[in-house]
């Protein structure tokens, strides 16, 4: 068996000299979505859970046991109160899957949580023990569901993967960021997402995972935001490719709906070739423009968009409802404006995705006018 350190140099050599190397086929298509969840019980699901730091009663909860209700169904709708801390999760484990489901943040907020921002999460490729992370939860790799902050990278013990960050800012505080131009680098530690596409507080955030071998892909409403690569157990000398699926009670009310998979299938029947109608796009404040995709290739199934750059935010990009199939002479349509007072004249590239990976040799640059952008 290859050195750890073998095997990484192999893998950062394939990354950097062959792009398309974790994207094998452009066209990998899936089977149906499955319902994980029916909206009447938690058939299919357990829980585990633990009281907080601040409850005055601190006896050991346990598995299945929930005396407080944490979880619970409501109008079709998935209910975690966040009294109690520690997961609901799947029966089933999963690998090679693409996730999707629906949150919004409800009112209540539990000590010691009850004035930050409300928090949850998604843990996935879970393994027993149930009590690994904070005495609670199993070890996973988290994609966070917080406030402002819905996929971001947490790691809670499945191993330690190699994300592309670069060094930002967080208000004050330095904080590593997914940056997909900058290296790859093995890391536990927080990676913030590489911007914030949640909806408003009074609306449903989708969030989608796409758990591909040892790699992962966030998506929140169709926007890449995170990706790791290579999820490696130092102590197993193995990967980490599949587990359970589980979803945090952490101080704060949460609703959840739609949570469905489905499984990833690996047989290209053809290869896109997506052609814009223009490669740049370059806009003034409060102006707007479509672009045009049309592909000349074989079909290809997109499920979300990825912006690249600095500044991301100023742009307001209209996705389409993902999943789409693009059929061979088919467009598609997608506007693009600015918004916000402050605008930047930093360029930044918009792709599209698929299950296996960046569609190839597709990209668009877009621009804010550099009179525009000087205007405060």
């Amino acid at each position: 068996m290859k050195s750890r350190s073998t095997f990484l140099a192999y893998l950062i050599c394939a990354f950097v000299a062959c792009p398309g190397y974790f994207a094998v086929a452009q066209n990998g298509s899936s089977t149906s979505w499955r319902s994980l969840f029916n909206g009447k019980d938690l058939s299919g699901w357990e829980t585990y859970l633990r009281p907080s730091e601040a409850a005055a009663d601190q006896k050991p909860i346990g598995l299945n046991q929930d005396p407080h209700g944490v979880f619970t169904v409501e109008d079709g709708m998935l209910r975690v109160s966040g009294q109690d801390w520690g997961g609901v999760f799947t029966k089933e484990s999963f690998s090679n899957y693409h996730l999707r489901f629906q949150v919004k943040f409800g009112k209540k907020k539990w000590p010691p949580r009850e004035n930050v921002v409300a928090d949850g999460g998604l843990l996935f490729h879970c393994s027993p023990p149930y009590d690994f992370g904070s005495t609670c939860w199993m070890r996973s790799i988290e994609l966070q569901i917080q406030e402002t902050d819905i996929g971001d990278y947490h790691n809670v013990g499945a191993g330690i993967p190699m994300i592309p960050l670069a060094k930002s800012h967080d208000d004050a505080d330095e904080v590593d960021q997914y940056t997909p131009s900058a290296p790859l680098q093995l890391t536990k530690n927080r990676v913030f997402r590489s911007g914030n596409f949640e909806s408003t507080s009074d609306n449903w955030t989708t969030g989608e995972l796409v758990a591909r071998g040892a790699d992962a892909v966030f998506i929140v409403n169709g926007f890449v935001v995170n990706r790791v690569y290579n999820i490696y157990r130092q102590d197993l000398h193995q990967q980490t490719t599949r587990g359970q699926i589980q979803f945090q009670s952490e101080g704060a009310e949460h609703y959840l709906k739609n949570i469905e998979v489905r499984p990833i299938v690996f047989h290209p029947t053809g290869v896109p070739k997506l052609v814009a109608n223009k490669p740049s796009i370059e806009l003034a404040r409060n102006g707007s423009q479509t672009l045009e995709i049309t592909n000349q290739g074989g079909d290809v199934e997109l499920i979300a968009a990825e912006l690249i750059g600095k500044n991301l935010e100023q742009f307001r990009v209209k996705l389409p409802v993902f999943p789409l199939v693009l059929k061979a002479g088919q467009k598609l349509s997608i506007p693009i404006s600015t918004k916000g007072d402050t605008l930047t004249n930093d360029p930044v590239v918009l792709r599209l995705e698929t299950v296996l990976g960046p569609v190839e040799d597709f990209s668009v640059t877009l621009k804010v006018n550099s009179v525009t952008a000087s205007i405060k």
